[in-house]
């Protein structure tokens, strides 16, 4: 066989029961659903690639969703925030310096013709 060996998913004890709960419910967000069966799938032996197109996503995804489950255990994989987000903190930005300023471009006082022409 080719390629690298695989790397089994091993269960922690009790969460088998709580992942086929999961995997089979319909009214739960879709990442949890999808996350549950792919350690499901993947703890039974099913290798990435082919897990990957019988669920539709990336492989990257099916690897990732393991590696949360190996670190961050049960809670982790349904939780929706992303562990170790890298990048620059999410902000919200300023309000308008003032609040009377009007809004359009600079110079458009009304309906009529440009005051510069558009094609030289």
């Amino acid at each position: 066989m080719r390629g690298r060996t695989p790397n089994p998913l091993t269960l922690r004890p009790g969460d088998e029961p709580i992942l086929r709960q999961i995997a089979h419910r319909q009214v739960l967000p879709f990442f949890q659903v999808q996350r549950a069966r792919i350690v499901l799938a993947r703890a039974a032996g099913v290798r990435t690639g082919d897990l990957a197109a019988q669920m539709q996503c990336d492989e990257a995804t099916v690897w990732r969703d393991c590696q949360r489950y190996r670190h961050f255990g049960l809670a982790g994989l349904l939780d929706n925030q992303r562990q170790g987000r890298s990048g620059r903190p999410a902000t919200i930005s300023p309000p308008p310096t003032r609040p009377n300023r009007g809004t359009g471009l600079s110079g458009t006082r009304g309906r009529g013709a440009a005051h510069h022409p558009l094609v030289g």
